[in-house]
C-alpha cells in the first residue's frame, strides 16, 4: 500500500462535481489555486493568487479533499470515471496532486489533469506518467502572439508538450479559442501542425470564448482587458472544425 500524506495542503477554490467535459465518465474537479499566466480572458481570474484572497480559496489537506471527492465514487465506478485536477494550473501544486493521485488510484479511479504545461521539466516527469489523461492546453504557437495573450513566452510549453507526448497514456490537445488572439484559420492551422508532431494525440478541442468571468474581475478590482468582446458559440466554430479534421484529428467542440 502506498504510503500517501493526508496532511499535505495547497489552496483549493472550487470542488466542481457532476463534471462530464474534463476527462471520460462522470468527474469531479479539483480547482487549485495558482498560474503563472495572465490570459486577457482568463475565466477564473480568481485562481491566478494562489492564496486566498477576496473569499476566493481555502486551504486544504488531501485528507479534506478525498472526503469530498469520496461521496461520487459509486458514480466513478458506474461511469468509468473519476477525479480532474484543474486550476490555476494544478501543477504548480505537485506534491498536493501527487498525494491526490495516489489516493484516486488506492480507490481505482481514473485521473486527469487539465495543464498549460508552463511547469518545470522535472514536475513533468514526475506527475505525468501517473495520471491516467492528460488535457494540455495549446493557445497560440507563434511566440509574440502568446506573449501578447497571456503574458509569457511560449517555449517551455512546447519544449513540455514535447515531454507530455512520450509520458502521457492518453492525452487531448484543448485550445481556448479566443476572438483578436487566435480566433481565425491560420492560427488554429498552426497549432494542427504542431499537434501532428505529437503522436500520442489523437484528438483537438475548440473551446469558445465566453464571458463567465468578466464579473469576477470587478470584484477582484481588476480591469478585465477583453472589454465588450462578443462570446463565441460552437457554431461559430464550424469552420476551424473542418480544419483540425482535415489534419486528421478527431475535433470536439467545448470540451
Amino acid at each position: 500500500m502506498e504510503n500517501i500524506d493526508y496532511d499535505k495542503k495547497a489552496c483549493v477554490f472550487n470542488i466542481q462535481r457532476y463534471s462530464i467535459h474534463d476527462g471520460p465518465g462522470i468527474r469531479t474537479i479539483v480547482f487549485i489555486k495558482g498560474c503563472p499566466l495572465r490570459c486577457k480572458w482568463c475565466f477564473n481570474p480568481e485562481s491566478q493568487d494562489p492564496h486566498p484572497n477576496k473569499d476566493f480559496g481555502e486551504i486544504m489537506s488531501v485528507a479534506d479533499v478525498y472526503e469530498q471527492i469520496k461521496k461520487d465514487e459509486v458514480i466513478y465506478r458506474r461511469s468509468g470515471g473519476g477525479v480532474t485536477f484543474s486550476g490555476g494550473e494544478a501543477l504548480t501544486q505537485p506534491d498536493f496532486v501527487e498525494e491526490l493521485i495516489k489516493v484516486c488510484h488506492l480507490n481505482g479511479w481514473t485521473t486527469t489533469v487539465e495543464t498549460e504545461g508552463y511547469v518545470s521539466e522535472n514536475t513533468i516527469t514526475r506527475i505525468i506518467p501517473q495520471l491516467d489523461y492528460v488535457l494540455l492546453d495549446i493557445k497560440a504557437i507563434p511566440e509574440d502572439i502568446h506573449r501578447q495573450g497571456t503574458g509569457v513566452s511560449n517555449h517551455r510549453i512546447l519544449r513540455n508538450a514535447l515531454l507530455i507526448n512520450k509520458l502521457a497514456k492518453n492525452l487531448v490537445i484543448r485550445v481556448p479559442v479566443i476572438p483578436t488572439f487566435n480566433y481565425s484559420k491560420q492560427q488554429i492551422k498552426y497549432i494542427c501542425e504542431f499537434s501532428k508532431y505529437l503522436d500520442n494525440v489523437k484528438a483537438l478541442h475548440l473551446l469558445p470564448y465566453m464571458t463567465v468571468g468578466r464579473k469576477k474581475y470587478k470584484k477582484l478590482g481588476r480591469k478585465y482587458e477583453m472589454g465588450d468582446t462578443a462570446p463565441l458559440s460552437t457554431d461559430d466554430l464550424l469552420p476551424l472544425k473542418k480544419i483540425v479534421e482535415g489534419y486528421g484529428f478527431e475535433c470536439i467542440l467545448g470540451g
